[in-house]
């Protein structure tokens, strides 16, 4: 079922004639639970509201879990290596990719910065979701899963999470084997979510944490953050009945997040190296593209939303 939505998606973008490349990026490693990804490059100059997507079937949606990934040609060129995708494969049209142009020192930086902003992302939602007692099973897998990437670009090959990291891929693998498999993500939350807190506390004293000249602002509507010694997070609101999770299910989430809000407070840097100060610029620039001229098409940017 994965090669046979991906190749629709695929003829439809290079049929509609104004796509220099479609990548497929990620891997299925867990079919059933793994979805898909792909980046669409535009030539320059496009403007299009196409969304290859909205003709997808019921299974079709539930591949593709989110928008595609496109950029512009020219900004597609100066994004390689500042957005950290892998696993590129061309599916439709020309080779897009530019040599790799940064070097070791600059690419570990922006590696560094892309874990933490994904870490830090995840001990959000986690946090949402341990308030609003909702564990979304499938994004738990799907997250843990790209987490292995993120301890790689941090250099981390041991320890507890990391641990607990290779226990959910795992499972991931023997999700459909039984059915018991559903009776431990709870405790597999749990572990995650204590050892990713331990981490987290412990590599912000050691790494630096970057933001483009900000000490505050908010992630998304619901989650401000600041500038702080160490990391806490603290909630504000008073949260809907849990029974009300069973008669609503999606918007429930969404419902919880116009009632609840919470605050994030952690170790950053204002002032970031030069590579981390492109990088912010060409993802805001990126975004604002996007928006105007192929909005339905997600910029590739940071997991947290501080450009």
């Amino acid at each position: 079922m994965y090669e046979i939505n991906i190749s629709a998606v695929a003829s439809a973008l290079m049929n509609h004639g104004k796509v220099e490349s479609v990548y497929r990026i990620g891997s299925v490693t867990a079919p059933g639970i793994s979805d898909l990804d792909m980046f669409v490059v535009f030539k320059d100059g496009t403007s299009t509201v196409h969304d290859p997507l909205r003709k997808l079937d019921e299974q079709g949606h539930y591949l593709f879990v989110h928008r595609l990934f496109g950029a512009s040609y020219s900004h597609f060129q100066k994004a390689v290596g500042l957005t950290q995708f892998h696993n590129y494969r061309l599916i439709g049209g020309s080779e897009s990719r530019s040599e790799g142009h940064l070097s070791p020192a600059d690419d570990t930086l922006v590696k560094i910065q892309t874990a933490l902003e994904f870490m830090i992302k995840m001990f959000m939602v986690m946090n949402f979701q341990k308030v609003y007692r909702i564990i979304k099973v499938r994004a738990f897998l799907l997250e843990s899963r790209a987490m292995e990437y993120d301890l790689e670009y941090l250099g981390v090959k041991s320890g507890p999470l990391f641990d607990v990291v290779q226990e959910i891929i795992n499972l991931r693998k023997r999700w459909f084997l039984s059915e018991n498999n559903y009776l431990k993500i709870d405790d597999l939350f749990d572990r995650f979510y204590i050892h990713l807190l331990a981490f987290l506390e412990d590599i912000l004293l050691k790494e630096k944490f970057y933001t483009p000249h900000l000490t505050s602002g908010r992630f998304v509507k619901n989650v401000r953050w600041a500038m702080s010694e160490k990391l806490s997070i603290s909630k504000r609101g008073i949260p809907l009945p849990s029974f009300l999770a069973g008669i609503f299910h999606r918007k429930y989430f969404n419902m919880m997040n116009k009632v609840t809000g919470f605050s994030v407070r952690l170790p950053l840097s204002p002032d970031p190296p030069a590579i981390l100060e492109q990088r912010f610029l060409l993802l805001k620039e990126m975004a604002v593209y996007n928006k105007k001229h192929i909005p339905e098409f997600m910029p590739p940017g940071s997991s947290l939303n501080i450009t």
